[in-house]
């Protein structure tokens, strides 16, 4: 599963991961949460979306089982073993998505996936600026600074590696590609890299795979989608009971959208409890009556971007079960 930064997560720079804080930011959430509950400052309420989403390439992502073969190139070894490492863990409805072939293996594949790869490094002579004691009094205390020039170095490590996937039975190649990866860093006599050149290539060779494996398989997301909270033309009763809807977004999804379905039989197109009510049935995955919420949100709302944006996850939404259950019924398998 991805990670997504989505509205205030973003802005505070936590995201999540397959359900988990990435690394170094539970303590970080844990403090931000507490400063903000101390200062008083609202938070954002969302709806979780998991949903799966189309293969960037979707021609590609129609196979079943592949071999992946030992790229040429002086890192092509490395970056074999790191794209058929990535494909193997693709899961997709806790199955997995490839079969992924051993080179040598006599077992039948539908493709070949087979490229080049080589890593380069540059030197680039730069200067920097520091501050420097050139005076100091009795105490060896200093009293007086300039700015000095030293002479650093600028490393650029770049990947460059070219693929192509083609079926076995026919020869059409079906994915193709060239992808290029670099990392820089400034080196100083006081400022050492932060990692190694082997390190730094094998970052890119994984930073290689990862954009491979969105090419040619779909992907499981979670988005953190934010709620719509205007109040306009609801009473203080109905007011109240929509704030105690947005409180149960987090700890209880089902009773806020059921809050937001009683106050649409009272008030009825209320804009923001029909979007709030288009993205409970997005929720569910009752897409058909998402699509029909939305477009009466729109009306209401024709300005309003997050309309817009559910219109353009829903079609990606169909698309990818449409490609995921014509694969399942070529393959022999059951579909969603």
């Amino acid at each position: 599963m991805e990670s997504r930064c989505i509205g205030s997560a973003a802005f505070w720079g936590v995201c999540m991961k397959s359900g988990f804080a990435l690394p170094g930011t539970v303590a970080r959430l844990a403090v931000i949460l507490s400063a903000m509950a101390g200062a008083g400052i609202a938070q954002a309420e969302t709806l979780t979306i998991d949903a799966l989403y189309p293969a960037r390439d979707r021609d590609a992502a129609q196979v079943g089982s592949l071999v992946v073969e030992r790229f040429g190139g002086r890192d092509g070894g490395e970056l074999s073993f790191a794209i058929e490492g990535a494909l193997n863990e693709v899961i997709v409805y806790g199955q997995p998505y490839f079969r992924v072939v051993a080179e040598r293996s006599s077992a039948p594949a539908d493709a070949v996936l087979s490229g080049i790869a080589t890593a380069q490094m540059q030197n680039q002579p730069v200067e920097e600026s520091r501050k420097e004691c050139v005076e100091r009094d009795g105490n060896d205390k200093c009293i007086r600074e300039e700015q000095v020039k030293i002479r650093c170095n600028r490393r650029i490590v770049s990947l460059n590696s070219s693929l192509r996937m083609a079926r076995i039975d026919d020869g059409a190649i079906v994915y193709q590609r060239q992808i290029f990866k670099s990392d820089q860093v400034v080196i100083c006599p006081d400022r050492q890299a932060n990692r190694s050149l082997p390190d730094t290539v094998s970052m890119l060779v994984e930073q290689v795979a990862d954009e491979v494996r969105s090419d040619i398989a779909p992907v499981f997301r979670s988005d953190a989608i934010r709620v719509l909270e205007g109040r306009k033309g609801l009473d203080k009763d109905q007011s109240n009971r929509f704030k105690d809807a947005l409180k149960a977004t987090f700890r209880d999804p089902g009773q806020a959208c059921s809050i937001w379905q009683a106050l649409d039989t009272e008030v009825p197109g209320q804009s923001s409890v029909v979007f709030n009510l288009a993205l409970c049935a997005e929720q569910r995955g009752e897409l058909d009556e998402a699509m029909t919420r939305y477009r009466q949100a729109q009306t209401l709302l024709p300005r309003e971007p997050a309309i817009r944006a559910a219109f353009d996850r829903i079609a990606a939404r169909q698309v990818a079960e449409g490609d995921y259950n014509a694969r399942e019924a070529r393959l022999g398998g059951t579909g969603s």
